[in-house]
């Protein structure tokens, strides 16, 4: 039920507030007092305003005699401080600057002043610095108690708070009623406009979707959001939302991050600067996000169980485990991808570049197998780690998966502000049949094999453009390829596998010793050394243009037949 609290006056007799009011005069009675209230009270009547009658408008929370200048231990924003003065006297003028600075930067609300204890050149001061920084300076009657002040300031303030939680629950009411008529997205941000009386849009970035209460708000060409401080009754992330337009005309808003089990790219957008939203605004508007989280975890509970299914039948499909014709047509045919006689697969692996932003992975995998799926309806993915492995059926090898167009979407995600920074890997198989489409996956993870990750970051690699590499990537048979090693190279790899790292390392190096033990985290003597041993027990010099060919061919070869080979007897 509301709410009620009964305010005494300053004679002990109660007056009875109750909550019973409609939602305007509710709202307005319910904001946050301000220092220009706090001026109305009756303890303060005959009180003089010295100086920041420019911040007057600055919200209170609460009030407190100032006994000592340590204010950075006990400040807060929207602090009264109630004082004579007289613990600024034994400071020198630079620690009184240091001291206004300070609770100009904690956000405190104002200074109602006490004469009777400070000197005027002092109170002067006061009254300049205060004027400067926009700091709110109230003369009180002397005859006026600490203690009137504090309780009709905190008296007030408690009520405002009363009557404020009062209307959350009303509004609470309200928004659980539209719940039960499980809205739409527009309902929802339609019926929040009315109660705040701005335009409202939601918006997923993931998928550039908008809904709005009206097409020129929500038709803004960018977005850049700037989290703001915690303030009360919040429980959500708000930002400050910068909005560009075209033409280059910009406005502002509000924007509260909806959280969601598998979307942290959700976001509700009140149309109206951030200061200008009252505390019961913020509070309809919380109760609102709580209503979207409910519909927005209904739909990924749909799409979750199409992803479990349908990620599965992929990663069977690509990996070849299915092992008659049959069985291949109904898959293609229950994932909707066999209108057309080729496939191709792309693998793609994204790695955020922040190890404290790792857990967004999801974010970027979801963000660009969205904006894929919409590019290329007719494809499917599997989803394993940081990887997506995407399986595309179409009518030619002219209209496979477009590397440019891939490129871009990347691109664009690289640019968007709102994701963590991270590089990625492009790789695309041949065109094969559909009875062949795990030959197309094996292609796409030989090159992935077969070229350093780290020399690769932000590429994209195209089976057709392997030229000589494709004569390894094709060759199926481990030993058939073990054979084309260089048997010297293999006995290396044997015997000493540091040896055999220090040669592949020194080549890719183009024989910069200096480079090859930065990265091998050892001397460059130690370099030396190493190679001119191998020189004389294996007879592999890396200074002869064949034998340098021999160790790079060497070091593809390893990487294609993975890291537990070794080779057989016959082979060394």
């Amino acid at each position: 039920m509301p709410f009620s609290f009964c305010k005494r006056d300053r004679c002990g007799n109660g007056a009875v507030l109750r909550g019973e009011m409609d939602g305007k005069t509710r709202e307005q009675d319910s904001r946050q007092m301000t220092m220009r209230d706090v001026l109305q009270l009756r303890p303060l009547e005959g009180a003089s305003l010295l100086a920041g009658s420019s911040g007057l408008d600055r919200e209170v929370t609460n009030a407190m005699v100032m006994e000592g200048p340590d204010v950075q231990k006990w400040g807060r924003p929207g602090l009264v401080l109630v004082t004579s003065f007289f613990a600024l006297v034994p400071l020198s003028p630079a620690q009184r600057d240091e001291f206004f600075s300070t609770i100009r930067n904690l956000g405190i609300a104002g200074i109602i002043y006490k004469p009777g204890r400070t000197s005027p050149d002092l109170l002067s001061s006061c009254r300049d610095t205060c004027e400067a920084i926009a700091m709110p300076l109230v003369r009180m009657d002397p005859s006026v108690t600490f203690e009137d002040v504090l309780m009709d300031v905190m008296g007030t303030v408690i009520d405002s708070n009363a009557r404020l939680l009062d209307s959350f629950y009303d509004m609470h009411l309200k928004t659980m009623r539209l719940a039960i008529q499980q809205p739409s997205i527009y309902q929802v941000v339609s019926q929040l406009r009315e109660n705040i009386g701005c335009d409202v849009t939601f918006v997923n970035r993931v998928e550039d979707a908008r809904v709005g209460t009206s097409e020129g708000a929500s038709g803004w060409s960018s977005l850049h959001l700037e989290e703001l401080p915690e303030q009360g009754y919040q429980g959500y992330r708000y930002f400050e939302a910068a909005l560009g337009y075209r033409g280059g005309t910009m406005g502002s808003g509000l924007a509260v991050r909806i959280p969601s089990q598998s979307l942290t790219s959700c976001y509700l957008i009140a149309h109206r600067k951030p200061e200008d939203v009252s505390a019961f605004q913020r509070m309809t508007i919380e109760n609102f996000v709580n209503l979207l989280m409910i519909e927005l975890l209904k739909q990924e509970a749909i799409d979750q169980r199409l992803y479990n299914r349908n990620n599965m039948l992929v990663h069977d499909l690509i990996q070849g485990r299915f092992t008659s014709h049959d069985e291949i047509d109904q898959a293609v045919s229950e994932l909707g991808i066999g209108a057309h006689a080729l496939y191709q697969v792309m693998l793609v692996r994204l790695s955020i570049d922040d190890p404290m932003e790792s857990d967004r992975i999801g974010d970027l995998l979801l963000t660009f197998r969205r904006r894929v799926r919409r590019l290329y309806p007719n494809s499917v993915f599997f989803e394993g780690n940081n990887r997506l492995s995407f399986l595309r059926n179409h009518t030619s090898g002219s209209v496979g998966f477009d590397a440019g167009e891939v490129t871009r979407i990347l691109g664009e995600m690289h640019a968007d502000a709102g994701l963590p920074d991270f590089a990625h890997l492009i790789v695309l198989s041949g065109h094969e049949d559909r009875y062949s489409i795990p030959k197309a996956n094996d292609q796409v993870l030989s090159i992935y094999r077969l070229f350093d990750s780290n020399q690769l970051s932000n590429r994209c690699v195209r089976y057709d453009d392997l030229g000589f590499y494709k004569f390894l990537v094709d060759v199926g048979d481990p030993s058939k390829l073990a054979s084309y090693m260089d048997s010297r190279l293999s006995r290396l790899h044997s015997e000493s596998p540091e040896g055999f790292r220090t040669l592949i390392t020194l080549c890719k190096c183009e024989c910069n010793y200096k480079e090859a033990a930065n990265q091998l985290y050892v001397h460059p003597k130690t370099v030396r050394y190493r190679v001119g041993r191998i020189r004389e027990e294996y007879g592999i010099d890396v200074h002869a243009t064949d034998d340098m060919m021999q160790v790079l061919l060497a070091d593809k070869l390893v990487a294609l037949l993975g890291p537990d080979w070794e080779p057989e007897l016959n082979e060394r």
